[in-house]
């Protein structure tokens, strides 16, 4: 079982993509429903011995995902449009990652949303992106 900070317990469902890319966890959190997060292993790691930028990505995107369903409610089927990342700094083999999602603006059709993904020393990326909700 992976290590996890006290709080934590394991996402559900883990399904399909997230159970390779994972595990990752949740918590009630200050501010958002959820922080969500996970704990870098050697596989997350690229050839120089950080966190592989694919990683922070699907993990920026499942966060995400995950944020708003805590706000619309997990009834309700959505896609990823566009997500928009920017990195700020390198996660760490045996770090700490979680990231805090939130919804910013809701249309009839899509969802745009934004967060941030740091570890137990610093803010390592912020992300924002487009959802559609199916069967608009």
């Amino acid at each position: 079982m992976t290590e996890r900070p006290d709080g934590f317990a394991p996402c559900r469902p883990a399904v399909g993509f997230s159970m390779l890319s994972g595990p990752y966890f949740e918590k009630p959190g200050e501010g958002v429903p959820f922080v969500r997060g996970f704990r870098v292993e050697e596989r997350h790691l690229n050839p120089e011995g950080v966190v592989h930028g694919g990683v922070m990505t699907s993990f920026a995107d499942c966060m995400l995902y995950r944020a708003i369903g805590d706000e619309l409610t997990h009834d309700v089927l959505f896609a990823t449009i566009s997500l928009t990342t920017h990195f700020l700094a390198a996660g760490k083999r045996g770090g700490w990652i979680e990231g805090r999602g939130r919804i910013v603006r809701r249309t009839r059709s899509v969802v745009f949303a934004e967060g941030t993904i740091s570890d137990e020393e610093r803010p390592l990326m912020t992300a924002m992106g487009v959802w559609k909700i199916l069967g608009t």
